[in-house]
């Protein structure tokens, strides 16, 4: 049965003579035929972003240390990858049913009583997931929205707004990421943030020249944290 499939993806794309090719050298690999270029483009661009979130999530958690509720239980790194271990929508019941900007916004209100950074991180990981349709890998067959992944671009952007200006009763800034007034100049969140949205912006550019299709701009004002659907 396994080799029917293989024979009808070879007919569908016209790779007789690669599987040909191939048949002396054992069994092809079936997810070779199934890419394409564009797919290898789109997983790169989702690792990167993803990377960097990640990176984005230590330097919050170095800047905030009392934030991370597993402090006492393990090194910051090990913290860090359990959070990006499973998929973005598994765990965390507490946020079952909640859109991941509504997560976002909790991270950042005034009264939160919990780990910041973990409420930021997870809503923003659940935001760009969606952007790729929540899929970690991608085939010919697989279809994702430009104006999604443009718009998860504007979100991150009213996000980066919000870390920066929110804060609490006191006028006390709810996390710390760059550098404060006086402190010495560091932007390297800013640097993160902004490798995250042109990250975003450019795959959204490629799959909408892909699709012949054009992406709807809009000006964000970010001070209205009016996020964009996804």
């Amino acid at each position: 049965m396994q080799w029917l499939k293989l024979v009808l993806l070879c007919s569908v794309f016209g790779l007789f003579s690669a599987c040909a090719a191939n048949s002396s050298d054992g069994p092809p690999n079936l997810s070779s035929f199934a890419k394409s270029n564009i797919d290898d483009v789109i997983e790169l661009h989702q690792q990167r972003v993803m990377q960097d979130l990640k990176t984005l999530t230590i330097k919050l958690y170095q800047r905030n240390p009392n934030q991370r509720h597993d402090r006492h239980m393990r090194t910051l790194e090990d913290s860090v990858a359990r959070l990006f271990m499973y998929p973005a929508d598994v765990g965390f019941a507490k946020w079952d049913g909640f859109e991941p900007t509504e997560i976002i916004r909790l991270a950042l209100t005034d009264d939160y009583d919990g780990d910041r950074v973990l409420a930021f991180t997870v809503g923003m990981r659940r935001m760009l997931m969606a952007s790729y349709n929540n899929q970690s890998e991608f085939y010919y067959l697989s279809s994702i929205d430009q104006q999604k992944l443009y718009n998860s671009a504007r979100n991150i952007e009213i996000a980066a707004w919000m870390l920066a200006e929110k804060r609490d009763a006191k006028g006390k800034r709810l996390l710390l990421s760059d550098s404060l007034q006086d402190e010495s100049r560091n932007l390297s969140f800013q640097r993160i943030i902004g490798g995250m949205i042109a990250t975003q912006d450019n795959i959204s550019a490629i799959i909408a020249q892909k699709n012949g299709r054009l992406v709807k701009t809009v000006v964000v004002q970010a001070a209205s944290m009016m996020f964009l659907p996804i």
